[in-house]
């Protein structure tokens, strides 16, 4: 037995000696996650920050609707355009029929800001139509020439309340609307049947566009609204000759207009920066900044140039890993959340898409929360991209673009260290093996 366990020990003796030196390999560095292999940290890079121009909302996963002013980005405002369509074509509301009240729901889904303020809102009739095959982005322009409502209230997005017409308690902003404009657009125009308005809502959309909603100047929220959600929908209540005799039943009847999924729904965003502390037409694109922005409403992005690749283009590198570092600014998270995640996107002249990472549902960079002190940092893996760049396989410029999240459904911001800053600067790691 000794001698059978003597001759194991020389065999593996034997392979450790044989074994071959296949590169320079650096140091060697293991996380909960990743083997990553040769460090190298001496990549420069430069970050700046820019508006996102071109960012679509045509049915954003949420409508937005408020304005908020913040100390470092300024005041950022966002309405939405909805469309409305029939619940049953060919309404027939009865003999000698009158509408009692009407109600725009609007279901909760988050808010950004101080949710125990006012809120005003105005909410009118839409002149533009919405066309499924159209691009509509956050700076396009709507308008509403028919007021139905303009009112001040008291939002309580946590709190669920019974509302007219609901079977169940919801969390919801339940408006009345101008109840004569729907007793003569809606219920005595479906009398004339030869105009075919009410016969297709294809045809309705052509007649009543839809309604757009805003934000009164001066709120301190900005919230979200699911059109997911089926209560999403302007309710009436009306009554005719029949009803009103039926002395057994509720008397009333009730007619849906439905603005939830079914339809298309844009978000429109717009920016005052005459108070923010950053100048977006001052930026330095050659040196780079101590410090970068970040918004969502495509308020802002950071750009991360990535200009040390270029240096190792024909090292002959290979890229075991590689990790794009973005810490957070200390203390710039204290009244404003930041966003869960970012994303990346790359340049291609003029179009943009999706870092190759992400392109198959990564949800991208996480919100990383560390040590006593709370520091707090997006990691954002970009091995595949920086390896394919070095190997001239990818056309993209060199650069990503940091946006956050659901941009177009979120006001979540962020202040970020720039490549500038001088104690914790954003930072591209890349782990390398470099072959004989």
């Amino acid at each position: 037995m000794r001698t059978l366990c003597f001759a194991l020990g020389f065999a593996l003796l034997g392979l450790a000696s044989c074994e071959r030196n296949t590169g320079e390999i650096g140091l060697d560095f293991v996380d909960q996650n990743s083997l990553k292999i040769g460090k190298l940290t001496s990549v420069p890079i430069q970050t700046h920050t820019e508006v996102f121009d071109s960012l679509v909302t045509l049915k954003p996963s949420y409508l937005m609707l408020g304005s908020y002013v913040d100390p470092v980005f300024g005041e950022s405002t966002a309405n939405f355009a909805t469309q409305l369509i029939l619940s049953t074509v060919n309404p027939d509301f009865g003999d000698n029929a009158t509408v009692d009240s009407v109600f725009m729901y609007l279901p909760f889904i988050g808010y950004y800001g101080d949710t125990s303020a006012s809120f005003g809102l105005t909410v009118s009739q839409l002149d533009q139509k919405i066309h499924s095959d159209s691009l509509y982005y956050g700076h396009s322009i709507f308008s509403g020439s028919t007021v139905l409502a303009d009112t001040v209230i008291q939002p309580k997005p946590s709190v669920k309340r019974r509302i007219a017409g609901m079977v169940a308690p919801n969390e919801v902003i339940g408006l009345r609307l101008n109840r004569a404009f729907f007793q003569s657009a809606i219920v005595d125009a479906t009398s004339d049947t030869s105009s075919g308005n009410f016969s297709s809502n294809t045809n309705f959309l052509e007649y009543f566009r839809g309604l757009y909603v805003e934000s009164h100047a001066g709120n301190q929220a900005i919230y979200q609204f699911s059109p997911g959600d089926q209560d999403m929908r302007v309710r009436f209540f009306f009554t005719n000759d029949s009803l009103r005799a039926d002395t057994v039943g509720a008397g009333y009847g009730v007619y849906d207009m439905l603005a939830w999924s079914v339809v298309n729904s844009v978000n429109t965003f717009s920016f005052d920066r005459s108070q923010a502390q950053f100048d977006l037409e001052a930026q330095d694109s050659i040196n780079g900044e101590i410090t970068t922005y970040l918004q969502g409403m495509g308020g802002a992005v950071t750009v991360v140039d990535l200009l040390g690749l270029a240096e190792l283009k024909d090292s002959n590198y290979f890229v075991n890993y590689a990790e794009l570092r973005v810490p957070v600014r200390e203390g710039s998270a204290l009244s404003y959340a930041t966003p869960v995640k970012l994303n990346a996107f790359l340049t291609y002249g003029n179009q943009r898409r999706l870092l190759t990472e992400y392109l198959n549902g990564n949800p991208g960079g996480d919100l990383v929360v560390s040590s006593v002190l709370r520091d707090r940092a997006y990691t954002l893996e970009v091995t595949k991209f920086v390896q394919q760049w070095l190997n001239g396989k990818d056309s993209a410029e060199a650069k990503i673009l940091l946006v956050p999240d659901r941009m177009s459904s979120s006001a979540a911001r962020a202040v970020l260290n720039g490549n500038l800053d001088p104690m914790d600067p954003i930072r591209l790691n890349l782990y390398v093996t470099k072959p004989r």
